[in-house]
């Protein structure tokens, strides 16, 4: 495996209640990136021209590298995508979405100027630049309630879907329903994926000093064998090949699988 370059860069003023980071990645071109899901959808370009929307993914994919291996993008937080995107997000669950087929071929915020930059960087710094632009002079309507419903997720992803919908005063089929419109799928969904995100996090925290089961427990799953079943379904790797070659983030992608 090949680890990604990778680098993140803070979100301006404006942005950072829908936007979690700008980021820039690069790796070989030869064969596929996985891909591993985390809740949000991102905004990127190519090194070879392309806007492209990365939707939110229930699972891992491959992702074949471009010619130089370079994207750059912005990831938004999860919940808050679908103020900037104007559609609900679940119209681009696990797709890659040309970027001109959501906002039309008009889309005045992707512009010559980000394709222009010469450096992963200069693209970040052009698409939150493009991206204030197209918000100026609107009011992007976040929902609340799902926004409360994450927070709870990220801190006890493990909670069941009827425990959060009482804690945010909705139903149960309320709640997935908003989920679907701002998130893409359900809260289950979203505590699996979260979960994973925190063994992740504690696999890089800890580097080679891993106790599995003991893992296991701190991120959150009901055992070990739970953990390695959850780490194929939603990686398509088992848990003692994350830390060398997957990042924490899903859609900067995170090694070369071929």
């Amino acid at each position: 495996m090949v680890i990604a370059v990778y680098q993140e860069y803070q979100p301006d003023r404006r942005l950072a209640p829908l936007v979690e980071c700008g980021w820039a990645r690069s790796v070989p071109a030869a064969g596929f990136l996985r891909v591993i899901p985390d809740g949000g959808v991102d905004l990127f370009v190519s090194s070879r021209g392309q806007a492209m929307i990365a939707g939110p993914a229930t699972a891992f994919y491959d992702l074949r590298a471009d010619e130089d291996g370079v994207l750059a993008g912005l990831r938004f937080r999860p919940g808050a995508a679908a103020a900037v995107l104007g559609r609900p997000v679940c119209e681009f669950t696990d797709r890659l979405v040309p970027l001109d087929a959501a906002f039309g071929v008009g889309a005045g915020w992707v512009t010559e100027k980000v394709f222009a930059a010469t450096t992963p960087g200069q693209r970040v710094a052009a698409l939150k630049r493009m991206l204030t632009e197209h918000l100026a002079d609107s009011e992007p309507f976040v929902d609340t309630a799902v926004l409360g419903a994450i927070g709870m997720l990220q801190r006890r992803p493990h909670w069941p879907v009827a425990s959060v919908a009482a804690a945010v005063d909705l139903s149960e089929r309320q709640l997935r329903r908003r989920f679907e419109t701002a998130v893409g799928f359900g809260p289950k969904r979203l505590g699996r994926i979260l979960r994973l995100q925190r063994l992740l996090e504690l696999i890089h925290a800890r580097g080679g000093r891993v106790r599995w089961s003991e893992l296991a427990i701190e991120a959150s799953y009901a055992d070990q064998p739970h953990m390695i079943n959850e780490c194929r379904a939603l990686a398509g790797i088992s848990p003692v090949a994350l830390p060398g070659g997957v990042s924490v983030s899903s859609n900067t992608a995170a090694a070369d699988t071929s």
